[in-house]
């Protein structure tokens, strides 16, 4: 019943390197809207390319949204460590709003904070210095594993004052590029580990096939006390000069 699996997988390729976006010709809009389309459909061959079919995937994972709920999660959150910087996952009903810093300035949004969801959870990840982005969804514990229903909402945010980077302008059309990707796809994680050790995850269709393209070995997830987000997410660099 946890989705921040997923979610923070999709927060990842949006903060990792990338070719910057092909510049369209803007006195052509049907190129310019090829282009985007080109563009979507190659992050989501990227991101959801199915792999081999695991028997038994959905016995046997741990739970650690029930992990989380046990510590309450009014006080504590997930922390999602992985090769660009550190996410917060948070299990509550309320908006992206009622946990954004005040100082972050809405660069984009997608979808609607109205939406209803059954089971809702927020994802925050620094993608740079300059950007950061919320993300809203509903998740489903389904036997041993997680699922996570299509993004409901997100919002792409720009910390005034943040020192730029190069790449930093191709992150606004990244957003929206890797947000469309991933509309109306379903992904379920199977996490192994301990409140203590932390989990792993990997990632499948909801009929059992591997999506290689969302996992990373390095990435692990613990349970943090709760605070101020910009207190708590970090962003680290995948490259270093």
């Amino acid at each position: 019943m946890r989705l921040i699996q997923s979610l923070s997988l999709i927060a990842l390729l949006l903060g990792a390197p990338a070719a910057a976006p092909a510049q369209t010709d803007q006195t052509n809009p049907e190129g310019g809207f090829a282009d985007l389309q080109a563009m979507v459909g190659e992050m989501r061959t990227s991101m959801y390319r199915v792999g081999e079919v695991v028997p038994g995937w959905d016995r046997g994972g741990a739970d650690p949204d029930g992990a989380l709920r046990a510590a309450g999660v009014d006080r504590h959150y997930f922390a999602v460590d992985g090769s660009s910087g550190r996410s917060i996952g948070i299990i509550t009903a309320r908006p992206l709003t009622a946990f954004a810093p005040a100082a972050w300035r809405v660069v984009d949004t997608y979808g609607a904070s109205a939406t209803r969801l059954d089971n809702p959870s927020l994802l925050f990840q620094m993608l740079s210095h300059r950007y950061a982005v919320g993300i809203r969804a509903n998740g489903r514990r389904v036997r041993d594993a997680d699922c996570s229903d299509p993004i409901a909402n997100a919002t792409l945010y720009e910390i005034p004052g943040a020192a730029a980077q190069p790449g930093d302008e191709a992150i606004p059309i990244l957003f929206r590029v890797l947000i469309l990707a991933g509309d109306g796809q379903i992904v379920c994680a199977r996490s192994e580990g301990t409140a203590q050790a932390g989990w792993h995850m990997r990632y499948f269709t909801e009929d059992g096939h591997r999506l290689p393209g969302l996992d990373e070995e390095q990435q692990l997830m613990t349970i943090v006390p709760a605070g101020p987000l910009e207190a708590l997410v970090n962003y680290r660099p995948t490259t270093q000069s």
